[in-house]
């Protein structure tokens, strides 16, 4: 299986300037992490924490102003998919055990499935 390379923040920029729906570009930065991580092995989790860390277009939208995003939830709380999945991606760098390598994934696999419920619920309450 060929992997989609990870999606750089220049990427990300161009298609936020583009007007790419927010949610689109976020889910799409994060599917790419969850296939590289689970296709790469562990020498290349400096390319993926590299990546997981970079900020998303919610941040680019919402300019250091966390209070107001949408993703403050998934991103701000000590607890919450943001801070889970960085440790599980540490945690696997640092000792290479694959128990964190699939806890992140199955992390990510549950914010993916659950920011695009939001989406949804998002658009059904514009429309």
């Amino acid at each position: 299986m060929v992997v989609e390379r990870l999606l750089s923040f220049q990427d990300i920029v161009e298609r936020f300037q583009k007007g790419e729906n927010l949610f689109d570009i976020t889910i799409e930065k994060w599917r790419r992490i969850r296939n590289f991580l689970s296709e790469k092995g562990r020498e290349d989790m400096p390319a993926i924490l590299e990546n997981a860390r970079m900020g998303g277009p919610f941040c680019l939208e919402f300019n250091q102003q966390c209070s107001l995003c949408p993703l403050i939830s998934w991103c701000r709380d000590p607890n919450g998919f943001y801070q889970n999945v960085m440790r599980y991606l540490y945690m696997y760098a640092s000792t290479g055990d694959y128990y964190y390598k699939q806890r992140a994934i199955k992390e990510i696999d549950k914010f993916l499935e659950e920011i695009k419920q939001y989406k949804q619920a998002v658009k059904q309450r514009i429309n």
